[in-house]
C-alpha cells in the first residue's frame, strides 16, 4: 500500500513539471510573438 501511495506521488510529481515546464514555453511565446507584434507595428507606423 504505501509502496502504490508513493508511486502515485511520483507520477503526480512528473505531471506537475510537465505542466510548468509548458507553461513557462508558452510564456516565453508569448513574450516572443508580442515583440514581434509590436516590432510590426512600430515599423508600420514609423515607415
Amino acid at each position: 500500500m504505501n509502496q502504490r501511495r508513493r508511486l502515485k506521488a511520483s507520477a503526480r510529481e512528473a505531471r506537475q513539471a510537465r505542466q510548468a515546464r509548458r507553461i513557462i514555453n508558452g510564456i516565453f511565446i508569448g513574450l516572443i510573438v508580442l515583440m514581434v507584434i509590436i516590432l510590426i507595428t512600430y515599423y508600420l507606423l514609423a515607415g
